[in-house]
């Protein structure tokens, strides 16, 4: 009760902060993933090649950072801990785990948050990908064992299937990014997606295992297999710009608005 109570607050307080309509409109706005960040148990690692969508967001304004002290604050500490905690643990763990144990738990961790997926789906009206997301997570978990072995890949039908959450749904619903957010641990976000997160956070099943220690440390655990994936997709953003916390800024809101324009 404690956990949901706080949600709840959170929610409330982001919503004060900025999640009024922008003033461009929804239609360069996305709201999915970051590029290097975990939804729904998937990381979505780079931007999309679909230039048709790209341009609505890259032809939209930059997003109010108005706490940009803040966020500049929190992206040095974050960037500490990814240095310092987050790769040498990752070079452990790929070390000692076998790539197929690897593999599995990632499929496992995103076979399992199929409701978030479905759920997103169908508020957005996409039915014909909520019946996909629906016919995969079915042939996972039965044909691929709980889905630690991601079997629907093999039919083209489900190429091109992206995560959905409620932050994406919030945006193709007209609601505005408001202002800019990061987050410690978690990254970049805006105050849309932010609550978008709550909302994900009561159709993720990892939601309610007892006791609440557990259920965190598995959340913990589905980020923490998809590491290399965020690192890598970090590094990508970081390591050639000349002045990284704006990189990231604007490669995170590029993307999120070009998911929603798609």
């Amino acid at each position: 009760m404690k956990r949901v109570t706080a949600l709840l607050c959170f929610c409330a307080l982001l919503a004060l902060t900025g999640c009024a309509a922008h003033p461009n409109g929804a239609a360069g706005e996305a709201a999915a993933s970051a590029p290097f960040s975990v939804h729904n148990g998937a990381v979505t690692a780079s931007l999309d090649d679909d230039d048709a969508y790209l341009d609505a967001a890259y032809n939209t304004q930059l997003i109010p950072d108005p706490l940009e002290p803040w966020n500049r604050a929190v992206f040095v500490f974050n960037d500490g801990f990814i240095t310092y905690a987050a790769r040498p643990l990752n070079k452990v763990y790929v070390t000692i785990t076998p790539q197929l144990l690897r593999d599995s738990l990632r499929n496992f961790f995103f076979n399992l948050a199929f409701p978030v997926r479905f759920a997103n789906n169908l508020l957005q009206g996409k039915g014909r990908m909520a019946s996909l997301e629906f016919s995969r997570f079915i042939i996972n978990t039965s044909a691929g064992i709980g889905g630690l072995f991601n079997v629907a890949s093999r039919h083209r039908e489900f190429d091109g299937m992206d995560p959905e959450d409620m932050g994406q749904t919030f945006g193709v619903w007209g609601v505005g990014e408001g202002l800019y957010l990061y987050w410690p641990l978690l990254g970049p976000s805006t105050a849309r997606d932010s609550v978008g997160v709550v909302g994900d956070y009561f159709l993720d099943p990892l939601t309610y295992v007892e006791p609440w220690q557990l259920s965190w440390s598995l959340a913990g655990g589905r980020v923490f297999t998809n590491l290399d994936a965020i690192l890598d997709a970090y590094d990508d953003v970081t390591k050639s710009a000349i002045e990284p916390y704006t990189a990231v800024r604007d490669a995170f809101v590029q993307y999120r608005r070009a998911k929603v324009a798609k």
